[in-house]
């Protein structure tokens, strides 16, 4: 079976003769220009990362995420690229009055559907998964959406982090405003992809998400998530779930105290999971179910802050089977890093995830 086949199998929780495995989260242009055989990453970037992906023997692209040109990322204490962007000075708004002084000042949600392009939202997402299909026709395109989700904008340069938090905390009538303002938004352009999905054929599954939680667990307190945030991803996801469209969540941090109310939520699927002591394990996700009963679709979660980076070619060939041993034969699983792997992972880890990844426990 192709790539594409198996991915598509392993989504609907159907036999398949190995683990499926989703590339695209890759951030080494020179280690991918070396896979896809070509000489400079740069003259044709999302044709190595296609190839580079087929080569290794993937049968998903999440994304994918491309890699940063090495003038706009940070570097390490060794002087190394890492996978974080380099951020110039622009936050306008540095104090929580300012926050919530801009929340009242936003359209309403009334405003924001009568101003939505909805048939703009609705032609943009069949060009970016059909092209991108075509960019790879033996592996399946799982699209890049994790902004389509309502906002929640703790790191865009428009608010700084702590004024935005705070004013949340402070402020939480004013802030009501701006999350209405952004579920709408998100409300909208959902309606637009859910009919786009159906009218098209495209694979009912969207891959969203925001960063609302860090390595200690969200970054909102659950009582304000369930008064500002909560609401807007339900309201949101509707047309989604009415069309039998799946929803991966995007969770590559410590989502422990809020998973089972994103399940809730209906959210059928999650990409990424901390696995730490306190964190997310991908052995009690897989005993779980989504609201409908059916067991969670995950992405993951071959360890990008710990394994990846600093193990052995054998720690990362342990890691693949532990992520293989804990899903075994349920589907639904595809085998996939944590978040992207940055530049300062070694190749030969990057190879050995996937080699093994095809080879073991294959049926």
């Amino acid at each position: 079976m192709t790539g594409r086949e198996r991915a598509l199998r392993t989504l609907r929780f159907e036999p398949v003769d190995r683990v499926a495995m989703a590339g695209g989260l890759l951030q080494n242009a020179s280690l991918l220009a070396e896979l896809a055989g070509q000489a400079d990453f740069w003259a044709a970037p999302r044709q190595c990362v296609f190839e580079g992906f087929r080569r290794l023997g993937c049968d998903a692209i999440l994304g994918p995420v491309m890699p940063k040109r090495p003038e706009c990322v940070t570097r390490d204490s060794e002087g190394r690229p890492t996978d974080f962007s380099v951020r110039h000075a622009n936050t306008v708004l540095t104090t929580p009055e300012q926050v919530a002084e801009y929340a009242c000042s936003v359209p309403s949600p009334a405003e924001v559907r009568r101003q939505f392009n909805f048939q703009k939202a609705y032609d943009d997402y069949v060009q970016l998964a059909k092209d991108g299909q075509q960019e790879c026709p033996d592996m399946l395109l799982l699209p890049h959406c994790l902004g389509y989700a309502p906002a929640f904008p703790t790191s865009d340069g428009h608010f700084s982090y702590a004024a935005f938090l705070m004013a949340c905390a402070l402020y939480t009538d004013s802030m009501r405003r701006l999350f209405d303002h952004w579920g709408e938004t998100s409300r909208c352009r959902l309606e637009a992809v859910a009919k786009a999905i159906v009218d098209h054929g495209l694979p009912r599954l969207l891959w969203i998400g925001q960063d609302i939680c860090d390595s200690r667990g969200p970054v909102l307190s659950p009582k304000l998530l369930e008064e500002l945030y909560f609401p807007q991803v339900a309201r949101a996801i509707e047309p989604l779930k009415a069309a039998g469209v799946r929803v991966v969540w995007h969770a590559d941090a410590n989502y422990r105290l809020i998973l089972h109310r994103l399940i809730e939520l209906g959210i059928d699927g999650f990409q990424g999971f901390y696995e730490t002591e306190n964190g997310i394990r991908l052995t009690d996700l897989v005993r779980m179910r989504n609201r409908e009963g059916d067991p969670l679709i995950l992405f993951g979660s071959v360890a990008t802050a710990w394994v990846l980076p600093r193990g052995t070619v054998e720690d990362v060939r342990r890691e693949v089977e532990r992520c293989v041993n804990a899903v075994g034969d349920r589907g639904g699983f595809l085998l996939a890093p944590t978040s992207s792997i940055g530049p300062e992972v070694p190749a030969e880890n990057v190879r050995a995830m996937y080699e093994h990844g095809r080879t073991y426990r294959r049926r």
